[in-house]
């Protein structure tokens, strides 16, 4: 057995862990959290907001700062102290949590022993212990730090009570009945006070008098009978189904081997028979836990049977005062099958007894569920709590304990533990009030006194005085009850007299016995203040300005306007935590000067108050909050304009005075209530102002209304207020309300900031229509003169029409009545009320009536009105309607009606008729007017009455008709005289019906004439009595040939005679109709209307036939006269126009026929003047103007040496003469300043040539066949192709014979034809150098036959230039004379004259050519003129592998264009030299391959006018250029130069041309360069000594390989002796350099490598090739090995 308990014991250790189920925790370095938390907030947790060096440089305090900084660095103190202290108070937080944890953990393993001591596999989780958790930890401190407690969570748990120790059985002891009874010794009666040495320490002694220390609860510690609620554990094994069934078998044969029958009396209470229990079972208790699943099963014999039950099982007092005694009943039941004996110890504490027990039976037995009763008496001398217990002994070794307590609910006072008092001013007085209310469930009384008086011996005698004070605090009141939830008021008391923190500790003591100690604190200050900013810019005084003597701040406001306000930002800081009441107080300054460095006595300080009020404070009073900044306004608004000056002075209220420092044997005084306190000026702002006039425009500055506006309607124009004061206006307009118009402003009133316009509307609205000229006023705040807005308008009213502007009733018979309608019309946007009636109000008025009378009309509406009218006697009715709109336009209406009987009269009876001519009707005319209304009819009777009416005739039109009512007719009287007598005694008859008598007119005539006519021009007068011509028709001395000129001839009749007339010219005679007759009939024929470009053709060519017919007599000019025939009516001017049309130039006579009537024939004399030329050239047909210039001959742009061009020019004669042309050619030079050319010639200017131009002789012209054709015959044959023949003889001799004609007189007016002279000289213009070089016509001198046409021959053969001749313009000229070879063409007498030869002015021909040498334009891609190529050797270099390279030769291709810049074709070939080559070029345009050509090889190249080509050159790079750079300067071929630069790198250039050679032999060059650019390589050093180096050891040194020019491969070998050759090496042997742009070199570093293999001397040579450099670079290497260790690197 003993064996079997103690296999258990020796797991332990293992079981135990096992069986707790719980984390055990971890110390506190595992608990460690920082790396969830960094990972949950990131930077926020782990970035530091000050680190801790920032935090200590900040923390230090430097006596050189301000205070302001002083205060802050000792702000900052005490936060870093705070968060200091609080991470202290934290991390005690989690080691006490930490430890009361593991202490739990404990306190659990040993309970887990305790009841399973077996270590028994624990699977349902039957044993179970509670949680030691809460009684470990400090739950008072974690609510505290308002924390989770276990409070919160867990139920009330019943207070763990200690029972007392056992107690064995003395016999000497006395019993309670002996000490009752028998003994002496001062006994405990529950009212007298025994002392003991020790005093009981109540549990509840601790409890506080304030709400957070009410609920605080006790610590107690843990027994072992305690069972915590703790979770089951869970173990780590789980045994099997028979493991289990073996342990239970195991138990039970234990069990049973103890398992037999004793006496039941003497059996402990938890036997199984006799002793056993009456409430629990005798084999198994199942016990069910609240809360857990699982069931514990327990032996009766494992736990102690409980014999006596209590009740109540604790003896409990909870409401009692001092003085009384209380009593409760104790009943002890026995809870065992058998009888049992008690004995019942009383309690230990004077306050509690026990009275004797009452039993059952007799003899002090219990029997089984009898109980027992005892009287249990209490006796408080306190309030205090009380506690005891009673011991009940029985058979059993377990004492029954039975706990005694007396617990009062305490009073809870809401009083907290520290009263701040805040701050207060150094000497003044704070009272704090703190609200007290007991929230506890008993009364109490308390009593505040100072700590250091308690204890005291008399508490009556601390608390008499109602203060309890304590310097510099005073707590009331210090005595007071309260009653459950009443409050009391505590009022504290601060008076400090240092300026630091204060702290006093009082104690507050209740009757129940409880003591608890407050703390008050408060912190005394001194007033500091500081003036932080000023708003706006902040401005100096300036160097000798007058300012106030003690100001210490200075604010200048700047410049404004009167009753403007200017504001100004000052920020005061109070830097106390005390409220500080103030006011400001507006000073003015004290300007006393001073000297530099003179105090100002205190006489010159003067305190007056300002009185301008120009400056202002806001807010003028209150109170500066602790600690914070304040904000005050400074206003300036000025009155008047002047310059303002005055102090701000800052002052505080009630600043109190500092008290006298106390004496140390100075008695305490009570609290200060009156302490002395004045106003401190603290702060003095100095400030300034100046003020200037306000400046308002108005824009515009009036405003005028253009046209009219209607009335009642509102028109608004707008305009702008600009404000150009320092600050903002407000203004007020005027309202112009008067009883018709209403003129105002909207809006009326406003404000406008600085510099800033406001848009305002001028509203006008009319009342009645007129003209309004008035001027708004404009009030602007504190401006003293207003300002004005002239406005200028007109107004108008509605306006209404009738639709007709008169009403006529017409005629009307006495007793009828007519009717009209009138349509009134409203035309304008208004509505009009009209009124329409009569302007006089008579009898006529009466006739006519209307309806309506009056109304009103909608805008733009209409109404129709009535108008009756009834006459009431013959008359003729007129009157007016006014039409009366009310503030409006009206109009007037006449009404006209005639009421008459029939009249009829002649307005004239006499008609007068005067200048009267023979056969001529005259006309005049009378009128016939009827009377009446009424119509009437008349006839005038066809003959005459009178004397002498047989010698005239008359007739009148109308004879008959009638006339309308009250009308008028006009009779037209036709009056022919056929006698040259006076008339007089003639009379007319006209008959009108209804009438009794006939109308008579007298007729009477005189003055009678007969026919008469003159002759003149426009520009000449005509003399009525002169019928003769007064002047010649001169066409002027200017006409030019074919263009038609026109004249006019007047023919006035004199007369009212018509007669017909004729004129004709006498010689040049015409006879065709007009072209418009002939242009009607050729458009007869036309059935579609032709378009107007055909039409003018037409017409052009029906002119042409016109004018073909007229000049078809062949006289060279016709005089067309229009009209020719025809009536000149009575004093009718009739103009004549004579056109003359010619075809030829010459001096022309003739005389014009006039025939008119019976009068005689009339010569009028025409005379004119042709000039020009008839010749016109194919090319470019008739020129009406400038006939004598001919066509401008353009031979264009050769080339120098060219050969002969020629042109083809065809001549047209249009005339009916053959004419003679000879052709002479002029060279003109720019530099030839001859001014005239004087030609003197013999006989014949120009005389007849034959073929070869040899002068013929006059008479006849011979033909190439021989034969002899003369002038007619010429005339009548020309050549079968229109051209004439050439002249191979002599001269017709035949002229025809002058027309005899003429007479004398007539021979003598006309001239006859000049005499030819033998020599004739002849000045005129200088016209060239005669020259047929190099310009040639042929032939000379050619006739152009009359209609027909002649063909010349222009020539011109290029100059040839010298070499360095440029372009050559050559500019000439071509004359050709005219002659006519007829004498009958050349004059006829005194009818024409014509001119020839010199005496005429020749057909000029202008010639232009130009000789260019033969150049090609070359456009290349820059500008100056080289054709450059840029090639590195570096590019023939090609890598095929890492180790292989080849050179490749390679071409670079530049391009260049040609140009033809001529007007002709070049021909030319192109070559250049090595190593440049010529391209294929790739022309623009097919290149030339005609026989033509100047070289016929196929090489040769045309480039057309204004083409182009491409021509591509290529330069050859090879490696054989490489072979200049070291070849001798005179070696070197030409064009190749090596060119050093100073950089290093070196060039080649090549220079060649390219030649252009031309088919005229000439030669052209183009410029080419070529820079190929060579490589050079160096090495930083030429040699490298590595001196003694270990061996085996290897040793290296760098050097640079440098590269300048172009890039190139390069490749390192070494050469040594075969033992040498592994020793050095070269890092790397093999590479490409190549530059970087814009540098132009480059580098490799090489490493040099020795490892000596020997202990001798080593040498071997670098040798670093290049393919494009022909000398290597070589390298010497030298080196020594040796096995001395003093050469080793390590």
């Amino acid at each position: 057995m003993a064996a079997a308990v103690e296999e258990p014991e020796t797991r332990q250790h293992s079981t135990v862990v096992t069986g707790l189920r719980n984390h055990r925790p971890a110390s506190g370095e595992s608990q460690d959290i920082s790396h969830i938390l960094a990972n949950t907030f990131k930077d926020l947790y782990t970035q530091d907001i000050f680190g801790t060096d920032s935090l200590n440089d900040l923390i230090k305090k430097d006596s050189g700062w301000s205070s302001s900084h002083d205060k802050y660095v000792e702000e900052l103190q005490q936060a870093n102290s705070e968060y200091s202290r609080c991470i202290q108070e934290a991390d005690m937080l989690e080691s006490h949590i930490i430890h009361a944890r593991n202490q739990a953990i404990a306190i659990e393993s040993q309970a887990y022993k305790r009841i399973n001591p077996g270590d028994v596999c624990d699977q349902e989780g039957i044993f179970t212990v509670k949680s030691a958790f809460s009684w470990c930890v400090d739950s008072d401190l974690l609510e505290m730090h308002n924390l989770i407690s276990p409070r919160d969570y867990l139920p009330t748990q019943t207070p763990r009570v200690r029972p007392p120790p056992p107690v064995k059985l003395n016999p000497a002891k006395p019993t309670i009945a002996y000490a009752m009874h028998l003994s002496k010794e001062p006994q405990d009666d529950g009212y007298t006070l025994i002392p003991s040495p020790e005093e009981t320490v109540l549990n509840y002694s601790d409890l506080s008098l304030t709400f957070e220390s009410s609920l605080e609860t006790p610590k107690r510690e843990n027994t072992p009978s305690e069972k915590p609620n703790q979770s089951k554990p869970s173990p780590k094994w789980k045994p099997s189904a028979k493991e289990k069934a073996e342990v239970r078998d195991e138990l039970k044969r234990l069990k049973d081997r103890h398992s037999f029958l004793r006496n039941p009396h003497f059996l402990p209470p938890n036997a199984q028979q006799g002793g056993m229990s009456l409430i629990q079972p005798s084999s198994r208790v199942v016990k069910r836990e609240r809360g857990r699943k699982g069931m514990r099963e327990q032996s009766s014999t494992d736990d102690p049977v409980q014999v006596f039950l209590a009740n109540p099982s604790v003896v409990l007092f909870t409401d009692y005062s001092v003085g009384h005694v209380y009593e409760t009943t104790l009943e002890l039941k026995n809870l065992t099958s058998s009888s049992r004996h008690i004995r019942v110890n009383p309690p230990t504490t004077p306050y509690f007894s026990i009275g004797l027990g009452r039993f059952p039976g007799e003899g002090g037995v219990v029997a089984p569920g009898m109980s027992c009763k005892y009287t249990v008496q209490f006796a408080p001398d306190s309030l205090a709590d009380y506690e005891d217990f009673i011991l009940v002994e029985s058979h059993v070794e377990t004492l029954l304990v039975v706990p005694i307590a007396a617990k009062r609910p305490p009073p809870i006072l809401t009083l907290p533990r520290i009263l701040d008092c805040g701050y207060c001013l150094i000497g003044g007085v704070k009272f704090v009030e703190f609200l007290c209310r007991n929230i506890g469930l008993s009364a109490g009384t308390f009593c505040v006194i100072p700590k250091d008086q308690w204890p005291a011996s008399n508490l009556r005698a601390v608390a008499r005085k109602y203060f309890c004070e304590q310097p510099p605090f005073a707590i009331s009141p210090s005595l007071f009850v309260l009653q459950p939830g009443e409050a009391t008021v505590v009022e504290v008391v601060f008076f400090p007299i240092t300026a630091d923190k204060c702290c006093q500790v009082f104690t507050v003591v209740c009757d129940n016995c409880q003591v608890k100690d407050i703390s008050i604190e408060g912190e005394g200050q001194m007033i500091a203040l500081e003036l932080v900013s000023v708003s706006g810019e902040k401005e100096r005084l300036v160097i000798g300005e007058v300012h106030d003597l003690t100001a210490e701040h200075f604010v200048r406001f700047s410049s404004c306007n009167p009753h403007s306000v200017q504001h100004k930002k000052i920020i005061v800081r109070n830097n106390v935590h005390v409220e500080l009441p103030f006011h400001w107080q507006i000073m003015k300054p004290n300007l006393h000067p001073l000297l530099p460095g003179e105090t100002p006595l205190p006489s010159h300080i003067q305190f007056q108050l300002a009185t301008d009020n120009a400056f202002n404070v806001s807010p003028l009073t209150g109170l500066l909050a602790p600690c914070q900044d304040q904000e005050f306004l400074f206003t300036f608004c000025p009155k008047e304009l002047k310059d303002y000056h005055s102090v701000c002075h800052l002052v505080l209220r009630d600043v109190p005075q500092l008290p006298p420092q106390p004496c140390e044997n100075s008695i305490l005084q009570p609290v200060r209530t009156g302490s002395k306190v004045n106003d401190v000026i603290v702060m003095e702002i100095e400030v300034k102002g100046s003020t200037e006039p306000y400046q308002v425009l108005l824009d515009p500055y009036a405003v005028v209304i253009p046209g009219e506006i209607f009335i009642c309607t509102t028109t608004q124009r707008p305009f702008k207020l600009w404000n150009h004061s320092k600050t903002f206006i407000c203004f007020q307009w005027e309202r112009l309300n008067s009883s018709s118009h209403i003129i105002e402003v909207e809006p009326s009133t406003g404000r406008i900031e600085q510099n800033e316009c406001f848009d305002l509307d001028l509203i006008v609205t009319g009342g009645k229509p007129e003209r309004v000229v008035t001027s708004l006023v404009c009030h602007i705040e504190h401006r003293h003169e207003p300002i004005t807005l002239p406005v200028e308008v007109s107004f108008k009213g509605p306006t209404v029409t009738v639709g007709v502007p008169s009403v006529d009733f017409g005629l009307m018979k006495l007793g009828e009545q007519t009717q009209t309608s009138l349509l009134l019309t409203n035309t304008s946007q208004l509505e009009a009320s009209w009124t329409i009636g009569g302007s006089q109000h008579d009898q006529q008025d009466a006739q006519m009536l209307v309806e309506p009378c009056r109304g009103v009309l909608p805008p733009l509406a209409s109404c129709s009105v009535d108008v009756l009218f009834r006459p009431r006697f013959c008359q003729q009715f007129e009157t007016e309607l006014e039409l009366e709109v009310e503030n409006g336009t009206g109009c007037h209406l006449s009404v006209r009606a005639d009421v008459q009987s029939p009249q009829v009269c002649l307005l004239n009876c006499e008609l007068l008729l005067s200048e009267l001519y023979v056969g001529v009707p005259a006309k005049a005319a009378v009128t016939l007017f009827n009377q009446t209304l009424l119509p009437a009819h008349f006839q005038w009777m066809a003959q005459l009455q009178g004397k002498q009416a047989s010698l005239c005739s008359a007739s009148f039109d109308p004879s008959s008709g009638s006339l309308g009512p009250n009308a008028s007719v006009e009779v037209t009287v036709t009056f022919t005289s056929h006698t040259d007598l006076e008339l007089t005694e003639m009379a007319a008859l006209c008959e009108v019906q209804g009438m009794n008598s006939y109308l008579v007119l007298g007729i009477s005539a005189s003055n009678i004439k007969e026919l008469s006519v003159t002759y003149s021009l426009p520009s000449v007068g005509s003399n009525p009595d002169d019928k003769s011509p007064s002047s010649i028709l001169d066409f002027g001395g200017d006409v030019v040939c074919k263009r038609p000129v026109t004249k006019q001839l007047l023919m006035t009749n004199q007369t009212a005679i018509p007669a017909p007339f004729t004129i004709e010219p006498e010689y040049f005679s015409c006879h065709a109709s007009k072209p418009n007759n002939q242009q009607e009939k050729r458009f007869a024929y036309v059935k579609k209307p032709l378009h107007s470009i055909q039409a003018k053709i037409m017409e052009e060519k029906a002119h042409e036939e016109f004018v073909s017919s007229l000049l078809a007599h062949g006289k060279g000019a016709a005089f067309f006269v229009l009209p020719n025939t025809g009536t000149l009516g009575p004093f009718e001017t009739q103009t004549v126009e004579v056109t003359a049309y010619t075809d030829m130039w010459g001096e022309y006579r003739d005389n014009l026929i006039c025939k008119v009537g019976d009068l005689e024939t009339t010569l009028i004399q025409i005379q004119m003047t042709v000039t020009g030329c008839p010749l016109y050239f194919q090319i470019t047909g008739p020129l009406p103007d400038d006939q004598n210039q001919g066509p401008i001959i353009q031979f264009g742009m050769h080339v120098s040496g060219g050969d002969t061009v020629s042109r083809s020019l065809r001549i047209n004669n249009p005339t009916m003469y053959n004419i003679r042309m000879d052709w002479e050619t002029y060279n003109i030079d720019q530099n030839d300043h001859q001014l005239v050319d004087v030609v003197v010639k013999c006989g014949h200017a120009f005389p007849i040539k034959d073929a070869d131009g040899n002068e013929v002789l006059s008479g006849a012209l011979r033909l190439s066949d021989g034969n002899v054709q003369t002038g007619r015959e010429r005339i009548r044959t020309p050549g079968s192709d229109g051209t004439s023949s050439s002249l191979q003889s002599q001269t017709d001799t035949e002229e025809e014979e002058m027309s005899d004609g003429c007479d004398e007189n007539e021979a003598c007016f006309y001239p006859f034809p000049a005499k030819e002279n033998l020599f004739s000289v002849h000045i005129r213009p200088h016209m060239g150098n005669l020259s047929d070089y190099p310009y040639c016509i042929t032939p000379q001198q050619i006739v152009i036959p009359a209609k027909g046409s002649s063909t010349i021959h222009v020539s011109f053969t290029p100059l040839t230039l010298s070499g360095s001749a440029c372009e050559s313009r050559c500019v000439g000229l071509a004359l050709g004379f005219m002659s006519l070879d007829s004498k009958t063409a050349t004059c006829v007498l005194g009818k024409v004259e014509r001119a020839q030869g010199l005496d005429l002015e020749p057909l000029r021909m202008d010639l232009l050519a130009a000789v260019n040498p033969a150049v090609l334009v070359v456009e290349m891609e820059k500008d100056d003129g080289v054709l450059q190529f840029h090639a590195s050797t570096g590019d023939l270099q090609r890598a095929l592998s890492e180790r292989e390279l080849i050179v490749q030769e390679f071409d670079i291709t530049k391009s260049l264009h040609l140009k033809n810049p001529l007007e002709t074709p070049l021909h030319f070939r192109l070559g250049t030299q090595p190593p440049f080559t010529v391209l294929r070029p790739q022309p623009r345009v097919r290149t030339s391959s005609s026989s033509n050509s100047p070289t016929g090889d196929s090489g040769s190249l045309v480039l057309q006018p204004q083409n182009n080509m491409q021509v591509k050159v290529a330069f050859h790079c090879s490696r054989g250029l490489l072979d200049h750079v070291d070849q001798a300067d005179e070696d070197v071929p030409p064009g190749v130069t090596l060119i050093h630069d100073a950089n290093g790198p070196r060039k080649l250039r090549f220079q060649q041309n390219l030649l252009i050679h031309y088919s005229n032999n000439s030669l052209q060059t183009v410029p080419l360069c070529a820079f190929l650019d060579l490589s050079a390589l160096r090495l930083s050093t030429q040699s490298i000594n590595f001196g003694f180096c270990y061996v085996g050891q290897m040793q290296t040194r760098e050097i640079n390989l440098h590269c300048y020019g172009a890039h190139t491969y390069w490749k390192s070998v070494i050469e040594s002796d075969e033992e040498d050759l592994c020793v050095f090496s070269v890092t790397p042997d093999f590479g490409l350099l190549r530059s970087k742009e814009y540098v132009s070199s480059c580098r490799q570093c090489l490493q040099i490598s020795f490892t000596p293999s020997k202990d001798r001397e080593f040498r071997a040579t670098v040798l670093i090739r290049s393919p494009l450099v022909k000398t290597p670079l070589t390298l010497q290497l030298q080196g020594t090995g040796s096995f001395d260790e003093a050469y080793s690197s390590n």
